[in-house]
């Protein structure tokens, strides 16, 4: 019995089996599809390719369909615009092909003005739908077995956009002159615009080679309008912008980022998503077709929403500037082309402030002004020599036994100061003043090098503002884009698109500002490099990120991960900065000098000043009457010495001696004060840093979490399950936490440099070897630290 039971049980399964195969067989066999491909002529550029395109359409219909595209049914007219239409009949003929899609601008033209379609054909390829005549009812073909994709692309919006960018008055568009035979209404189109805008156009076809165009082009052409050349390369197109570089002449593309690529100055189409969104259409297309739906009830429109680029590194080429309401809503591309030596580094920075700063130059001055004061005060313990020469006529009664009438004489004179305590002392403090005037400088060197490093910064953390700016705003711009999308589609009403509006306008303000601060910072850079204003500087955060990486690591960590360890720290950096600091290396030289001055007022009172002195004298020509008594003009000398010593000033000893006193005590004060000074601005440093190094983390973490949470919420506003409100709350909580991770990392970079400015020492920044020495100073500083305990 249970064997019965188990046959029957079997009989019904397989009899199951056999009746699913039955009813699901065409499900599981997938039926054979053979697609008929017409292509122009060989294309050494294609916007969409066609491995691409068979590609999605295999993709999507893999498991319902087969799809083959036999290699002899895919036709190449070779840019013969009566191949096309041969080609069209045939494949229409042809009752092996169930599809035909014409890859190219001149078939699917053709296939649009076909009188009968026997079999579904796709016209991927439309570069103006308006212009070109197609078939359009409410958003479809309405033609029997034709259907296409019409992009908003439009040439006419494309001229007016070009003429509003930089109105022109003679236009060439240089054109293939098949496609200029295939679009008779071409020229009535253009021919309309150029009446309403006031500019003559000029067809140029073109053949052979794209470049000839810079030869055969009327010379008074001021603009370019470039419509797609397939049958030219990538490299033909480049020589073609060269040249219209070279001869300063603004170019606008058809087919979009791909020309800007290359050289081409501005284009309102064509941004990276376009290709891949095309050929997902086209294999929707297909899709729709094999199962049943008629080629002209499908939808023919693609939105894909124009925004204007600008190739910036063309523009300045060209000596193009765009205005400011064009700069609102453009894209700028390659607006930062600088090669990498162009570039200034932090340490470039602070190495040309240092040597061009005009502010460091005067103050070098000062240092060769006290220089000369110390040859002047050692002159006067150097002897001394004077020559004279006199002449004397007297009148005939005076003259004779006593002096010729007539006399020349010379003399030379020769002093040497043997010893004075107020010259003495004024040539040591002179250079006592000397060595305070270097120490000033040193100063000052610290100075330039805090303030340019501080700037250097100030202009990255603007810089890094600004591109979190730019790409929120990008991203307000799509989520606009979108939300037209979903108006059209009627899933949302027009208050989103005009809330989107209201956050573009808010972003682009922002952007504004960010740029202005940067201008700014990179002005105040420039005053400390004594760079031209009007040429640019370059900044990059290389090597900040090591220096973090690097403060981070677990060799540095152990020096200031606790309390006690940050004191010690605090403590080395205090004593480095004593040990370095130049103001006290100054005020310890004006002590000195004041010093000396007082020991000079009090040896004033019992040591004399001494001198000797020495002169020889001669006549050496006379006249007149007693001119030739030899008795009167012998050679004549005299040697003596001399000491001085004031019996009574006035009181101006005593007053010398005060003054110098209570300058003594003064600088003394002084030396006290600028020490507490330093150490209080290296602990006010380094205590800042226990906040902003931290920061850093944290901010980064902040801002991870928020755009995860962002991506998050527009997935969801996607799907319908939250609303505008929410997605602008999260892109706004993701734009703050950006902008203060970009404030954060540059905050404390700016108070590192703090640091180093306050223990007067910059070599962590300007020295390869400056981690490796500061690490072994403070490694033994620990050292000895602990052993003493």
């Amino acid at each position: 019995m249970i064997l019965k039971a188990l046959l029957t049980k079997s009989f019904f399964l397989k009899l199951t089996v056999v009746c699913f195969l039955c009813t699901f067989s065409h499900l599981i066999i997938a039926k054979t599809v053979h697609i008929g491909i017409i292509i122009d002529g060989t294309s050494k550029r294609q916007t969409v390719p066609i491995a691409q395109i068979k590609r999605e359409i295999i993709k999507l219909n893999q498991g319902e369909f087969t799809v083959k595209f036999p290699a002899n049914k895919v036709i190449n007219a070779g840019w013969q615009l009566d191949k096309i239409r041969a080609a069209i009949s045939t494949l229409n003929q042809d009752n092996s092909i169930d599809l035909i899609i014409t890859q190219g601008l001149i078939a699917s033209h053709e296939a649009a003005h076909f009188n009968t379609l026997n079999k579904p054909v796709i016209a991927p390829v439309i570069a103006d739908r308006v212009l070109q005549g197609l078939p359009y009812n409410n958003g479809i073909s309405n033609k029997h077995n034709y259907t296409y994709i019409a992009s908003s692309q439009s040439i006419e919006q494309d001229i007016r956009q070009f003429f509003k960018l930089t109105p022109f008055k003679q236009l060439l568009i240089p054109i293939d002159p098949v496609i200029l035979h295939a679009l008779p209404t071409l020229r009535t189109i253009t021919n309309r615009i150029q009446n309403e805008l006031g500019f003559n156009l000029t067809f140029l076809p073109v053949n052979t080679r794209l470049k000839s165009i810079l030869q055969e082009m009327p010379s008074n052409i001021d603009a370019v309008y470039l419509p797609p050349f397939a049958r030219f390369s990538d490299s033909d197109h480049k020589a073609f912008a060269d040249g219209l570089i070279s001869r300063k002449i603004p170019s606008f593309s058809l087919l979009g980022r791909k020309d800007l690529e290359l050289g081409f100055m501005a284009t309102l189409n064509g941004r990276e998503m376009d290709s891949l969104r095309f050929s997902r259409r086209i294999a929707l297309m297909v899709q729709s077709i094999l199962l049943g739906t008629n080629p002209a009830k499908l939808k023919v429109d693609l939105e894909q929403p124009t925004k204007l680029a600008i190739n910036m590194k063309t523009a300045k080429a060209i000596g193009f500037s765009p205005k400011w309401r064009d700069l609102e809503s453009a894209e700028l591309l390659f607006q930062q082309s600088i090669q990498k030596s162009d570039i200034l580094s932090l340490t470039d920075a602070m190495n040309q402030a240092v040597a061009a700063n005009l502010g460091l130059l005067s103050d070098k001055v000062n240092i060769a002004l006290a220089e000369d004061q110390v040859y002047t005060a050692r002159s006067t313990l150097l002897p001394q020599i004077n020559i004279g020469l006199s002449g004397t006529h007297i009148d005939q009664s005076r003259s004779g036994a006593q002096q010729a009438q007539r006399t020349a004489d010379a003399e030379i004179q020769l002093s040497q100061l043997i010893y004075s305590e107020l010259s003495w002392s004024g040539f040591d403090v002179a250079r006592l003043l000397k060595d305070a005037e270097d120490a000033s400088f040193q100063t000052r060197v610290l100075d330039v090098l805090s303030q340019s490093s501080t700037a250097y910064l100030r202009v990255l953390s603007a810089l890094g503002t600004e591109q979190v700016r730019q790409a929120n705003l990008k991203v307000s711009e799509s989520n606009l884009e979108l939300a037209q999308q979903r108006v059209k589609i009627g899933y949302s009403n027009r208050s989103e698109v005009l809330r989107w509006k209201s956050v573009i306008a808010s972003d682009r303000s922002a952007l504004y500002i960010a740029q202005a601060a940067r201008e700014q910072n990179q002005t105040e850079l420039k005053r400390l490099l004594h760079t031209p204003f009007n040429e640019s500087v370059s900044v990059t955060n290389e090597g900040i990120s090591s220096l973090i990486a690097m403060l981070q690591n677990e060799k540095f960590k152990g020096f200031f991960d606790n309390a006690v360890n940050f004191n010690h720290f605090i403590d080395f950096e205090v004593q480095r900065a004593l040990n370095n600091a130049p103001e006290l290396k100054q005020l310890s030289h004006l002590t000195a000098s004041a010093r000396r001055k007082l020991v000079a007022g009090k040896r004033a009172y019992y040591i004399p000043d001494i001198s000797i002195n020495a002169r020889f004298g001669q006549n050496i020509d006379q006249g007149g009457i007693g001119a030739q008594n030899s008795n009167l003009h012998k050679d004549n000398w005299s040697a003596g010495f001399q000491a001085t010593l004031p019996l009574f000033t006035s009181g101006a000893r005593p007053a010398e001696i005060s003054r110098a006193s209570n300058t003594l005590i003064q600088t003394r004060y002084q030396q006290q004060n600028i020490q507490e000074v330093i150490e209080a601005r290296v602990r006010s440093a380094l205590q800042k840093t226990k906040g902003s190094f931290p920061s850093i983390r944290l901010s980064q973490d902040a801002a991870k979490a928020a755009k995860e949470n962002f991506a998050m919420v527009s997935d969801s506003y996607l799907s319908g399950a939250v609303s505008i409100t929410s997605l602008i709350d999260a892109q706004n909580a993701s734009l703050s936490a950006d902008l203060s991770a970009v404030e954060a990392l540059y905050s404390f970079m700016i108070d590192w440099v703090e640091i180093q400015r306050s223990v007067a020492n910059f070599d962590l920044i300007l020295s390869d070897t400056g981690i490796n020495l500061w690490y072994q100073e403070l490694d033994a500083f620990y050292r000895k630290g602990v052993g003493n305990k």
